[in-house]
């Protein structure tokens, strides 16, 4: 006998967990799209007019060195901003190790949040808070790259 719950029974998900999984994937692409516009205002300024990636869109790690490389030619006296683009990218590669978590690792809701896997295979629970807080932080990296 299959004690398992059928595929069909899985819609009885949350709706706070999808809504926040749903939240947390966006984010994620807002704050590409907030690098894509960065790196395309720092170019104007600079008098090129090529687009972020006109044949394939790159990966927040390109997007980050080209950003990285673009501010250290316009500051190129300024360490501090090259320190801030440090603390960013930890910053990003921090969520996108959470993201990937939750995308890859996701088992099935839990009291309070829900059950991943991570990459050795080790329970997780990642609770309603926690992925609120990853939330907030992308949104408030947006707006640090911004600023820049």
């Amino acid at each position: 006998m299959n004690s398992q719950p059928s595929f069909a029974s899985q819609d009885s998900l949350d709706d706070d967990l999808l809504c926040g999984v749903g939240k947390l994937v966006c984010a994620w692409g807002v704050l590409e799209q907030r690098l894509e516009q960065k790196i395309g205002l720092l170019r104007e300024a600079a008098g090129d007019i090529r687009t972020v990636g006109s044949r394939t869109r790159p990966g927040m790690g390109k997007l980050l060195a080209e950003l990285r490389a673009m501010i250290s030619m316009r500051d190129r006296r300024n360490a501090t901003v090259l320190a801030e683009i440090a603390a960013l990218e930890r910053d990003i590669q921090r969520i996108d190790r959470f993201r990937g978590l939750i995308v890859s690792g996701f088992q099935g809701p839990e009291h309070g949040g829900f059950a991943c896997r991570d990459q050795k295979n080790a329970p997780v629970h990642v609770s309603f808070a926690q992925l609120q807080a990853e939330i907030a932080s992308l949104n408030a990296i947006g707006e640090r790259l911004l600023a820049l």
